[in-house]
């Protein structure tokens, strides 16, 4: 697969899993029942990380699309360990009285853990937004050197040719 593929997979998995937790969290794990009343339990209720979770996997998707190598593996690093502590907080969690949501969202912080683990480690040759117009000088020229010459230092061409008086 392609670094440009992978960079999409992965960016539309983490969006997807973290889209999916924020409506698994809203919806209602349990129900409480008592002689007077009877209270019904979002999963934002019961575990309130779920949110947290969700809030900082789209920071990462949105970090990763504006940033670069180093970036997006501290960015990546930063969403599994939110993640991690994610699902560590579903685990402890009571289960006597939910259904199974709880469990959805479990499976759902340990895939966001998943793509935050892929970022950190397949993120170095994925493209960057601004990665088509950057161009490597050669060593014995800088920009500087170039703008002086009269040559457009984002173009190439050939430094040592006069320029055109248009």
């Amino acid at each position: 697969m392609s670094p440009g593929r992978k960079y999409l997979f992965t960016i539309a998995l983490q969006s997807v899993l973290a889209g999916a937790l924020l409506w698994v969290g809203g919806l209602i794990w349990g129900t409480i029942q008592s002689d007077l009343v009877s209270q019904d339990l979002k999963g934002s209720d019961l575990d309130s990380i779920i949110f947290a979770v969700w809030a900082v996997s789209l920071a990462v998707v949105i970090g990763v699309l504006a940033t670069r190598t180093w970036g997006r593996r501290i960015l990546g690093t930063m969403g599994a360990v939110v993640a991690a502590a994610g699902v560590y907080s579903l685990i402890i969690l009571d289960k006597e009285g939910l259904n199974a949501l709880w469990a959805l969202a479990l499976v759902l912080s340990f895939g966001l853990v998943i793509s935050n683990l892929l970022i950190v480690f397949t993120s170095k040759n994925w493209p960057t937004l601004s990665g088509r117009y950057s161009r490597s000088a050669s060593p014995e020229q800088d920009a500087w050197a170039l703008l002086d010459a009269g040559v457009d230092p984002t173009l190439e061409s050939d430094p040592n040719q006069p320029r055109s008086r248009d």
